[in-house]
């Protein structure tokens, strides 16, 4: 008997010239890149066994995607090893980027290879162009690398990555920043968790058990959507003749790499490049670290007020010396953030889903971690700049949020320490939610820092492109009058019970980092041998 056919799918519709019954469209996955996007300008066609560069990159699986491009473990066949390779799609913006990307990524390799944050930034192996069907794609080879913080931080939401490993990982990532700084000359711009990625130690021999023990890559055969036109502000599908003509792709399910230190269904492994190649924020958790969306607010607090002491307020243009330290109240209890993931952020791209059951201890000492500083395609001289719009919404410095356009490295500092707080909470420090039309996620972003930190000088509020949108001439916020000051060290005293001593040997690390106008703030070679790093005589847990 042959084999049963699938039965098709059809609608009924109304349509402006009658009801019609139509084809279902294919069902898309949400966890991989859209088939839309493989029209002209966008993503290759790749498949398992297919080949590049004359044969020297043979693929073995696809590691995952993003808004750019789709990312594959290969296989080189000249060096014998394996890398990961980044198939950009062929627009010309996507083009152009990536080899902006490549040639900052031959500058870093080339700058100083004995500094010792030179190891701690992803390493550039090769790139070229590939001839596709329709287009030419630009691909980049890197060495493959582990999971990103992002999952170290989902699978220790509930308590937060242990100290001592939140100190190990610090250092490295100043050293790799000390590194882009000062002998590259280049500020990254998107610092974060999902770009900070954990190396394997003898990736080879993980790689090859890997692929002794994973399951065959799995594809879905998908139709690609007819291209839309847009006239006039309205979009108007393009017309076919057939469904027949419709073209259709094989979409891979995204494999990667497993851990080597915990099951592979407990912890997972992207690529070494993070393919969330954009520096569109991504989205939201409504869980601040010191707030709570409350939908009865009304009156334009920030949402860090919100949970501070009830007994504080103070004016939006008051002087820093008016933030007194608050009278110590039942800690609220704090609630992990989430990093929601969906097909169209830029940045879950490449990020595997994760499970939420805490994982098995790692057999390899967390002394042992090495991470390396990924996705350099934002990076830009600390003077010629690219862009100034940039950082992700929760790691995005003062200076880039009134707009100015003197910000240098240090923009990336600041980034730096929002990135140890969420390791060390599992919570954003900044979080900011705009409030339909009362304010804006910029307003709140500024209140939050006002709070957090105290109220700074007019002439850094001043010069920049969104100054007179968020402060008055006075340099009060204008949308946001009643906040309520929680200091640092009170925070880590009061909602996560530090002690005293504990809070302040961490403030005196943060601050210098926090330090509101940039001029004033540490540099990265500042704070690599900051004795809030010293592990010395200190119990490293090893269970992460």
């Amino acid at each position: 008997m042959a084999p049963t056919q699938p039965c098709a799918k059809y609608q009924y519709v109304v349509t402006s010239s009658g009801p019609k019954i139509i084809p279902v469209p294919d069902v898309e996955s949400k966890d991989e890149e859209s088939p839309a996007d493989y029209n002209a300008g966008g993503y290759l066609q790749v498949k398992v066994r297919d080949t590049f560069k004359e044969g020297r990159y043979v693929v073995l699986r696809k590691l995952g995607w993003g808004h750019f491009s789709t990312v594959w473990l290969v296989r080189d066949t000249l060096e014998k090893r394996h890398s990961a390779l980044k198939v950009v799609k062929s627009a010309g913006r996507y083009a152009e980027t990536a080899r902006d990307e490549i040639k900052l990524l031959r500058q870093v390799m080339s700058a100083n290879p004995t500094h010792p944050g030179r190891h701690h930034v992803v390493s550039f192996l090769d790139a070229f162009q590939h001839c596709g069907p329709e287009d030419m794609h630009v691909c980049i080879v890197f060495e493959p690398l582990g999971e990103n913080l992002l999952a170290l931080i989902e699978r220790n939401k509930k308590k937060g990555v242990p100290v001592g490993l939140v100190k190990v990982i610090t250092r490295q990532i100043l050293l790799g920043l000390e590194y882009l700084h000062d002998e590259c000359d280049l500020v990254h711009t998107d610092i974060k968790p999902e770009n900070i990625m954990i190396s394997i130690p003898d990736i080879e021999s993980h790689i090859q058990a890997e692929l002794s023990l994973s399951p065959s890559p799995t594809s879905r055969k998908v139709g690609v959507p007819q291209p839309k036109t847009t006239r006039s502000g309205m979009t108007i599908p393009r017309r076919t003749t057939s469904q027949i003509d419709k073209r259709h792709v094989h979409i891979f399910d995204s494999q990667p790499l497993s851990s080597p230190s915990t099951s592979s269904d407990q912890m997972t492994l992207s690529s070494s490049e993070s393919v969330a190649e954009s520096s569109s924020p991504k989205q939201k958790s409504t869980n601040h670290p010191m707030s709570s969306v409350s939908a009865t607010c009304t009156s334009g607090p920030s949402l860090l007020s919100q949970t501070a002491p009830r007994n504080l307020t103070h004016t939006s243009g008051s002087s820093s010396s008016s933030h007194d330290t608050p009278t110590p109240t039942n800690p609220p209890t704090p609630t992990p953030h989430s990093h929601p993931t969906t097909s169209s952020s830029l940045r879950q791209s490449c990020s595997p889903s994760l499970v939420s059951r805490p994982p098995s201890p790692p057999p390899a000492p967390p002394a042992m971690i090495s991470v390396k500083i990924a996705d350099l395609g934002n990076a830009t001289p600390s003077k010629k700049h690219y862009t100034e719009d940039i950082q992700t919404r929760q790691y995005r410095s003062p200076e880039a949020i009134i707009g100015k356009n003197d910000w240098d490295c240090r923009a990336d500092v600041w980034s730096v320490a929002c990135v140890v707080f969420e390791l060390l909470t599992a919570e954003y420090l900044f979080d900011p939610q705009g409030q339909a039309q009362l304010f804006t996620k910029d307003d709140d972003h500024m209140a939050q820092i006002i709070e957090l930190l105290g109220d700074f000088s007019l002439d850094v509020k001043m010069g920049g492109r969104f100054s007179r949108e968020l402060f008055d001439t006075a340099g009060n916020l204008r949308y946001i009058k009643s906040l309520k000051p929680w200091p640092l060290e009170s925070v880590m005293t009061e909602k996560y019970l530090f002690s005293q001593a504990d809070a302040r040997e961490f403030c005196d690390f943060m601050l210098p980092m926090l330090k509101v106008d940039f001029r004033k703030r540490a540099n990265a070679r500042d704070l690599v041998d900051h004795p809030w790093l010293d592990l010395s005589g200190m119990a490293i847990d090893d269970e992460w």
